[in-house]
């Protein structure tokens, strides 16, 4: 069964196109569920449209390349659609308020989405198959895995609104209290009229895993508006 299939994905037939468009419409599936599942910018449709073009552009390079041998290099067509799809990516990049760089997962998820689906328009099953595992694997699993060393590391940025400015001195006072080195600190004013200082600032705890503790700690003051880890 799978060596018939395989065998009917090789020729540039109506069920091979149909075959291959659909392996591709597919893996663009896969991986855009898991960015959608996750509220990210780009999701089920985009990841669709970007592999499902890809695997166009490769076809019609073989069609070209049959119906006028030589008239198309077909790498190079494939080259292109890897170098443009990076344009696309960079509109799911963004920098927050407090200067986090968000959207660069999901615009390398585009970028292998888009070579995914250049292997579904030359045929190539098993590429797809085992290019798509190893995507999951690293949206999925090591997700996970990351999430963990975050939590675990000794060293992190904070990203602080403070009431008022006499209050800065007394955080710093409270991160030296609980062990809390502190670098780089810079100040600057939020751009909503009424709200207080912004706090800039580099950390590092004395043991591993105490970051989430002191993230909490420090929520907790009561002239801390809000704080976040970045």
């Amino acid at each position: 069964m799978l060596q018939s299939l395989i065998g009917a994905m090789q020729e540039l037939t109506s069920t091979a196109i149909v075959l291959r468009l659909g392996l591709a419409t597919l893996a663009g599936f896969l991986i855009g569920f898991d960015r959608e599942a996750k509220n990210k910018g780009a999701g089920i449709r985009t990841h669709v449209l970007v592999c499902v073009g890809s695997a166009l552009t490769i076809i019609v390079g073989q069609y070209l390349y049959q119906q006028i041998p030589g008239s198309a290099d077909v790498s190079r067509i494939g080259s292109s659609v890897v170098s443009g799809v990076g344009f696309l990516g960079v509109g799911t990049i963004i920098v927050t308020g407090n200067r986090e760089v968000r959207g660069l997962t999901t615009a390398a998820g585009l970028w292998a989405c888009a070579c995914i689906g250049l292997a579904a328009g030359a045929g190539y099953l098993a590429g797809v198959v085992i290019a798509l595992f190893y995507v999951l694997f690293t949206l999925v699993v090591l997700r996970r895995l990351d999430k963990h060393l975050l939590r675990m590391t000794k060293k992190f940025d904070l990203y602080v609104e403070i009431d008022e400015n006499h209050n800065i001195k007394h955080f710093l006072h409270e991160m030296r209290r609980m062990d809390v080195d502190y670098s780089n600190v810079q100040l600057s004013k939020s751009q909503a009229p009424g709200d207080g200082p912004i706090v800039l600032l580099s950390a590092k705890t004395e043991k591993i895993g105490q970051k989430e503790a002191v993230l909490e700690a420090l929520r907790n003051l009561e002239y801390v508006r809000y704080l976040e880890d970045y």
